[in-house]
């Protein structure tokens, strides 16, 4: 990560405009402050990608909130399968072009897994970058041109060397931005159902046919097993499965639309 961000300086002299890709569900988490050095002086959109998988009140509060940040010249919710968000991120781009170039160059950053390569494959028009919903598969970096006269450069996704509060890290791996191997995933699985059922306890009980008021996490685990079934040999529940079931639904927005991070202007 250390070599990405140095390769990156490198070539921020030929960058106009850096949109910095954030996940519309943790855009407290998800976003890298060492990123703040590539965005001075330069053109700024934040991007707040898989928007359709974000708690939409929350994500209109987070993008008022962020359009107040100094340097920021665009803030867009976005989806990158949503062709009218693909068109306003472009209009967007070209908005900000005072120096009337025919050809922009455009830097792609934020942390893994929060779809930048999707991003990029939604403004080319068709599948140029490879994309997987976990971290670390963009391996390098590489520039690509878009039909719209845009250069993109795709970079690796970069984390901050140390996380101050362990919460963060815990978010990320919610998301897939980091591997769940980090943490015991029973403990992380189980910071997520008590954030879910304090939070959105409607969407637990829709995906997963059960109900959770009354119910300890513990209990609601349990309900969750019966009712999908997750059982071992001999009838006990498969504790392990259901952890696995919820973190896969939660990152694949099966659950529902959910924003964990709470925009502070709420």
């Amino acid at each position: 990560m250390a070599k990405a961000g140095r390769q990156i300086r490198e070539k921020l002299k030929l960058i106009d405009t850096v949109i910095e890709v954030i996940d519309a569900r943790v855009p407290v988490a998800s976003r890298n402050p060492d990123i703040a050095q590539y965005t001075a002086f330069k053109r700024h959109i934040i991007l707040l990608n898989k928007a359709d998988l974000a708690d939409p009140v929350q994500s209109e509060r987070w993008k008022a909130y962020f359009e107040q940040e100094e340097g920021v010249d665009a803030v867009l919710l976005f989806n990158a399968f949503d062709l009218k968000d693909k068109k306003k991120l472009v209009e967007t781009i070209w908005k900000h072009n005072p120096k009337e170039k025919n050809q922009l160059k455009c830097l792609l950053c934020g942390i893994p897994n929060v779809g930048k390569s999707t991003v990029i494959n939604a403004l080319i028009g068709k599948k140029k970058t490879q994309i997987g919903n976990k971290p670390g598969v963009t391996k390098g970096q590489q520039w690509l041109t878009t039909p719209d006269g845009l250069m993109l450069l795709d970079t690796p996704g970069i984390l901050w060397p140390k996380f101050e509060d362990e919460t963060i890290g815990i978010h990320l791996a919610w998301i897939g931005s980091i591997k769940d191997t980090i943490f015991e995933k029973e403990n992380i699985a189980g910071d997520l159902m008590k954030f879910l059922v304090a939070r959105y306890p409607e969407l637990v009980e829709a995906q997963y046919n059960i109900t959770t008021n009354g119910r300890t996490v513990p209990e609601v685990f349990d309900a969750m097993a019966i009712s999908r079934g997750l059982l071992l040999r001999g009838g006990d529940l498969d504790y392990y499965r259901a952890c696995e079931m919820l973190l896969g639904d939660f990152k694949n927005g099966r659950i529902g639309r959910i924003t964990i991070d709470e925009c502070p202007e709420a």
